[in-house]
């Protein structure tokens, strides 16, 4: 996690410097909720750069006195997957249009946030990783998402999940001995 001191945590250059902390979740993240039917309506590079773009816009609003980074960009990328959801329910629709990252904004993101986002996309090691991660059931996907890469405590994991919060802190604890053994990239997850 980052220390960014309130005073600067608005400008261009932390902002690349708290994305790159959570780029390797965000797409992680991005990839899991995008399977099954919802990829024909989305890629998750397209999502994970709607996310950065929007975010990046919004960064004015981000308070770090209020919550880490890591929350508050799932939060806009939640925002982002709920609206794509429901544009994808319409009747008729066949493929969903990203409407921030497809103007100006995409040309503004700085350099730093830009490489990051390239950097991670290219990774094999961490591809292959996240491409393991398909052998995952959908209870131990959903508690991935919440728990592992958006940051929720057990509680919240139990609320979302409809379980007990030491079921989800039990399941939470035997997934990432199985994780584990996948050999994930650093900080990757929530412990």
């Amino acid at each position: 996690m980052s220390s960014a001191a309130p005073s600067d945590a608005r400008d261009s250059g932390s902002f690349g410097a708290l994305y790159a902390e959570v780029a390797p979740t965000l797409a992680a993240w991005a990839d899991l909720r995008t399977r099954g039917a919802l990829r024909a309506y989305l890629e998750p590079a397209d999502l994970v750069q709607e996310v950065v773009c929007r975010a990046f816009q919004k960064f004015p609003t981000f308070d770090p006195a209020r919550g880490a980074f890591r929350r508050w960009i799932f939060g806009v990328a939640n925002n982002i997957l709920r609206e794509t959801l429901a544009a994808a329910a319409r009747p008729g629709a066949a493929a969903v249009r990203l409407e921030v990252s497809s103007g100006d904004l995409l040309d503004q993101l700085p350099d730093d946030v830009t490489s990051v986002s390239r950097r991670v996309a290219r990774d094999e090691g961490f591809r292959a990783f996240v491409a393991k991660l398909k052998d995952l059931d959908d209870d131990e996907r959903r508690l991935l998402i919440h728990r592992g890469l958006e940051g929720m405590d057990h509680a919240e994991v139990s609320a979302v999940l409809g379980i007990s919060r030491d079921a989800a802190e039990k399941r939470w604890q035997r997934l990432l001995r199985r994780l584990e053994e996948m050999r994930p990239p650093a900080d990757l997850f929530v412990r």
